[in-house]
């Protein structure tokens, strides 16, 4: 998983990509410039290990194979927003087009709950945000 945000992490830094959705076989666009369904901000001064630790315990669910994470139902798509936006690190997330309404519900409270989210905003593209006030 923490390769594959790496690689991730990459391709934002250089633009807009596309990713092979395994659930529906088809590209999807990524990137800064692509609407998410929701971009979560963090409380600045959060740890790089915070926020992995929210993306395991609160995007995320162990792997019934017994090894790593997987992404909660519903969560087609998660990744870092790079740079910043006033010190609030980030993370943005796509639901799958057939993610049920109670499955985004569930991972917006999950999320709305976390101690260390400063902000949610819905349905932007993270490279629009240049303010959180």
């Amino acid at each position: 998983m923490r390769v594959m945000l790496i690689i991730v992490s990459a391709l934002l830094a250089l633009g807009s990509a596309t990713c092979l959705s395994s659930k529906e076989d088809k590209l999807v666009p990524i990137g800064p410039d692509v609407k998410a369904n929701l971009v979560i901000y963090f409380n600045t001064g959060v740890t790089e290990g915070q926020i992995n630790a929210f993306s395991q315990e609160v995007l995320s669910r162990q792997n019934p194979e017994g090894r790593g994470y997987k992404l909660r139902d519903g969560i087609g798509l998660q990744l870092r927003v790079f740079p910043s936006v006033q010190g609030h690190e980030a993370i943005a997330i796509t639901f799958f087009s057939n993610a049920t309404q109670t499955q985004r519900e569930e991972v917006k409270v999950a999320v709305l709950s976390s101690p260390v989210v400063y902000k949610v905003l819905e349905n932007v593209a993270p490279a629009d945000v240049k303010k959180l006030e």
